[in-house]
């Protein structure tokens, strides 16, 4: 699927188009865009294919071309319209926690900030401070928000991550030589953000699933490949490892490259006081070996339950597995509302209507708006009469 890819572009978009002081119904209209697409569970080439994107709520005529110049070319004209004359740089400025395109474009206007070299050194000679809507806790955010970005950019966040995992295993499923295949490591443990995304898969044929996976589209250097295991960079710029194990071996090994590391070392620990042994292999008693088709064979046999991996950090979940104590994950639809949401009255997209409706759909009992005050000038901040007429 396209679809987060495609959000991307026009988020990107409209970000540039904020920046450069445009119309705000045209940056609206792409940041609407941006979040149908990013919204959507079917496969936008799905409806572009069926001659059906104008029904997506938020698409129209025009995004409806540019959606399907993406999807036949790889490229987006308007896209490379808009970047021209912006620089990477200012680019990655508006990748810093608090600091949007109006941020950025005053600093650039005010300071002639354009990197982040710039504004590291603006914020050491205390120049950001006075400016208008910059107050001390602002600059305390930026300097927070820089710290986080700088630490990120060695990891990709779970919601960059979920779409390569998903196009690999989409471009691999249908190889009659794959019985099944699964994302492992940090990603299935659904951790924030992730290092290197693994991906498991069981097969006869090793090298040529290796072969067909260095090969996918995407992929932009191969950095191993071998009889059981492939190592590629994609486009997005994260690593990507497969390893290819038996059959019989899919579960033992699943559960192992899952981890925590810290959980396995707990889980071995405890096979080994019943005169077990647990690898990637299976589930052993002396040389004999007791299991490891299903990952739920390790924990059976160590008589315990099943072990969701968002609970595999070592925190008390392997106790509570063999109390049969295991605590019930959050589910989406345990989520009854959000309080924290911005409409278009400041610095959000969305009108109250179509809050209403998105609320509505996702099962919500209540949605707080809560608009910029006057107070944060840079982020269209209501003035009080105009606070009145919101309410």
């Amino acid at each position: 699927m396209k679809n987060h890819e495609i959000a991307a572009l026009f988020e990107r978009i409209a970000n540039v188009l904020e920046l450069k002081g445009e119309n705000t119904f045209r940056i609206n209209s792409y940041r609407k865009a941006a979040r149908v697409i990013g919204d959507l569970t079917e496969d936008i080439e799905v409806f572009a294919k069926e001659g059906k994107l104008t029904d997506i709520p938020g698409i129209g005529e025009g995004t409806a071309e540019k959606i399907i110049e993406y999807i036949n070319t790889g490229r987006m004209s308007k896209y490379e319209e808009v970047m021209k004359g912006v620089s990477e740089e200012t680019i990655t400025l508006m990748q810093i926690p608090g600091l949007g395109p109006k941020t950025v474009a005053m600093l650039n206007n005010e300071l002639g900030i354009v990197g982040l070299g710039d504004l590291e050194k603006a914020l050491q000679e205390g120049k950001l401070k006075g400016l208008f809507g910059i107050g001390d806790k602002k600059i305390e955010n930026i300097m927070k928000g820089i710290e986080l970005f700088k630490t990120s950019q060695q990891r990709i966040s779970i919601g960059m991550a979920f779409p390569v995992v998903k196009r690999i295993i989409e471009g691999l499923k249908h190889n009659s030589q794959i019985k099944e295949i699964q994302a492992a490591g940090s990603l299935r443990r659904m951790k924030e953000t992730i290092g290197d995304i693994d991906i498991l898969a069981s097969g006869t044929a090793g090298a040529d699933i290796v072969k067909s996976f260095v090969n996918m589209r995407g992929v932009t250097q191969i950095l191993a490949a071998g009889d059981t295991k492939g190592s590629v960079r994609v486009e997005e710029g994260v690593q990507v490892d497969l390893r290819v194990v038996h059959e019989d071996e899919f579960g033992a090994a699943l559960q192992y490259f899952t981890g925590s590391k810290e959980h396995n070392i707990h889980l071995r620990d405890i096979a080994k006081k019943q005169g077990l042994k647990i690898s990637e292999y299976g589930i052993f008693r002396g040389d004999k070996k007791i299991g490891g088709r299903l990952e739920e064979d390790i924990y059976k046999t160590l008589g315990m339950d099943w072990i969701p991996p968002e609970l595999r950090e070592n925190r008390g979940e392997i106790e509570a597995a063999l109390e049969g104590k295991l605590p019930k994950l959050i589910e989406l639809s345990d989520i009854k509302g959000d309080l924290h949401n911005h409409s278009n009255w400041s610095d959000g997209t969305p009108t109250f209507e179509e809050m209403a409706e998105h609320a509505m759909r996702m099962g919500y009992k209540y949605l707080v708006v809560s608009d910029h005050s006057k107070s944060l000038h840079v982020a269209n901040g209501l003035k009080d009469e105009e606070l009145l007429e919101e309410i």
